[in-house]
């Protein structure tokens, strides 16, 4: 797979985590949480970040965030695959302190500079 991302998904991508980031804190957001996080993983599927089994699962929100933000591709979707398995796995409230740590937006980011469409 190769990293590069075409304008629609460089687009897609960015227009996601404008979205993540604009999410309130607290109840104000918890209808958007939902949707998002869907959105979130089918994009994921669309932009080459499908998950993937595998590497070692990662205990807390920093330093998964550290990984993702040194990550090579194949680490990213991994990450991507763990996050997903919390998603069904978590009660909502702990779901809503892992969309609120940034991770997802750390991940999209990611794949932009994976793409070579931003820098660090």
């Amino acid at each position: 797979m190769t990293n590069a991302l075409s304008a629609i998904e460089t687009e897609q991508i960015r227009d996601l985590r404008a979205r993540l980031n604009r999410v309130p804190r607290g109840a104000m957001g918890d209808k958007s949480v939902g949707p998002l996080s869907k959105g979130f993983f089918v994009l994921c599927g669309r932009v080459g970040l499908s998950p993937q089994s595998g590497g070692q699962p990662i205990a807390t929100m920093p330093e998964m965030k550290t990984a993702i933000g040194e990550g090579d591709l194949t680490r990213v979707k991994q990450i991507v695959a763990q996050l997903e398995g919390l998603r069904g796995s978590v009660e909502p409230k702990v779901w809503r302190q892992i969309f609120d740590s940034g991770v997802m937006t750390a991940i999209l980011t990611r794949r932009l500079v994976l793409g070579g469409k931003e820098h660090i």
